[in-house]
């Protein structure tokens, strides 16, 4: 692991904290079976699994950016 200065450590946990929040605030309309989330799906002939799929990895993805040994896991995750 690299030696961090303080402000290099807040600055990636804002980041950390930002991707992942973004990440959860999608996993409500997949989970919920919003109309939009069900539209997009559906057009690219992936409703229901593809959309709840999705979900699944991106919450994983949130929890990994979480988690300080992980965090590198989390946004190769999420950026997939």
């Amino acid at each position: 692991m690299t030696n961090l200065t303080k402000d290099q450590m807040i600055a990636s946990w804002a980041l950390q904290l930002l991707a992942a929040g973004i990440l959860l605030q999608t996993l409500f309309f997949k989970f919920t079976a919003a109309e939009e989330s069900v539209y997009i799906f559906t057009t690219v002939g992936a409703e229901p699994w593809g959309r709840i799929a999705s979900g699944v990895i991106e919450l994983v993805a949130a929890a990994l950016l979480l988690g300080p040994g992980t965090a590198t896991m989390g946004a190769i995750l999420a950026m997939g």
